[in-house]
């Protein structure tokens, strides 16, 4: 193997940050022969690097449905990364995260995502793609607004449907969330991070009918709110108040918010006074990228037509794969490349436009994409920057 293809393979260091693989992949090789998979039901698949018969590394791959605009796609979440002690260091996982890739390019997912730490996973091809975004409320503030009269009762299992119903409605056409399942989705295990118990109240009306929900931290000394759904906009100053009485509980001035941008309950909030602080971290947290660009394209494609206004077509081309686009009359195709204006960049950046957490002309700027200005006029209007977010509560 060549030095260049050695620094692709590991990606590079530069003004920003740990650069995920850019050199060619190709994921449609066979799975190694010492990979052995099993399934653990109901959605997730282990697959485990056998030694001399020992299991000595491995890694768990969760079958999600990602939510990308008005489309969901078949998102594989990396878990439980592990290596046994004795056996670091000697390449193991880096052979059992190669093969995974395989597996679920050959296995029909689009994209994949992780819970990354800082400088490991980017020689994989996984680039950031979420923010990291919370909002905090003075606590006298928020008991400013008048309550409705709801009332909250702790969350059981007779109101799932119900809590469902409304997180599916609250976050329709937003880029990020997972589908839950009712027959797989195991609620609110965690807060933000594993270890940190999650509570959920629902507020019930004057006819006993649930109409909110709000999820929070269930730790001393901090008042974080994670998760906010709702029937009826009414509950809002209910649940701020409600958040507020935990806060004083502790004797906090403040309450945190860690809710998506475009949250209609941080609409609420905004004319009361908050406080926005967004991360953009270099090379941890949420990660995502392509399995499979032509089948990630055509899942949301009724999306991207319907940001085009004038016939067109462009061919993307990544170290992953290439396909080619063309649109008219409010429809979109995605088939190979033909002849054409094109775009290249690496399989992560185009994730990262896939969603919306990046722009086409502040890559070119980084030298990630290379294209012409009528090109990248093209994926400014197909893949625009927009809120997207992902709720920790889901964390796998």
């Amino acid at each position: 193997m060549s030095k260049s293809k050695r620094t692709s393979r590991k990606g590079a260091r530069s003004g920003r940050g740990f650069i995920p693989v850019t050199g060619p992949e190709d994921l449609n090789k066979p799975v190694d022969a010492d990979i052995r998979v099993i399934a653990i039901p109901p959605q997730r698949h282990k697959l485990s690097l056998i030694i001399g018969g020992k299991d000595v590394s491995s890694v768990q791959i969760v079958d999600f449905r990602q939510q990308i605009g008005s489309q969901e796609v078949r998102m594989g979440g990396i878990a439980a990364v592990e290596t046994h002690n004795d056996h670091r260091l000697k390449g193991y996982s880096r052979r059992v995260m190669v093969n995974s890739l395989r597996w679920m390019r050959q296995g029909g997912f689009d994209v994949s995502m992780l819970l990354g730490i800082a400088g490991f996973y980017p020689r994989f091809g996984y680039a950031e793609a979420f923010p990291h975004i919370c909002f905090r409320i003075a606590v006298r503030d928020a008991e400013i607004v008048t309550p409705a009269g709801y009332r909250f009762v702790a969350y059981g299992p007779k109101y799932l449907k119900a809590v469902l119903a409304m997180y599916h409605k609250n976050n329709a056409g937003r880029t990020g969330p997972v589908h839950r399942d009712p027959k797989q989705w195991i609620p609110f295990r965690k807060g933000l991070q594993w270890g940190i118990k999650a509570v959920c109240k629902v507020a019930i009306d004057k006819a006993g009918r649930p109409a909110g929900y709000f999820v929070y931290e269930g730790e001393p000394l901090v008042a974080r709110i994670v998760e906010v759904g709702f029937t009826t906009p009414a509950v809002f100053g209910d649940i701020l108040r409600a958040a507020g009485k935990i806060a004083w509980g502790h004797r906090l001035e403040q309450i945190e918010f860690v809710l998506p941008e475009d949250d209609a309950f941080i609409g609420f909030c905004l004319p009361l006074g908050i406080r926005k602080e967004v991360t953009y971290r270099r090379d941890a947290g949420a990660m995502v990228r392509m399995i499979n660009t032509a089948s990630a394209l055509k899942t949301v494609e009724a999306d991207l037509a319907r940001r085009m206004d004038s016939p067109g077509r462009l061919n993307i081309r990544t170290n992953l794969d290439s396909v080619g686009l063309s649109w008219s009359s409010g429809r979109l195709k995605v088939s190979r490349p033909a002849a054409g204006p094109s775009a290249r960049m690496p399989q992560w950046a185009l994730a990262q436009l896939l969603y919306g957490y990046n722009s086409a002309s502040v890559m070119v700027a980084n030298g990630l994409l290379k294209a012409s200005g009528e090109s990248v006029a093209i994926l400014e209007k197909m893949f625009p920057v927009k809120p997207h977010f992902y709720y920790a509560v889901d964390n796998f």
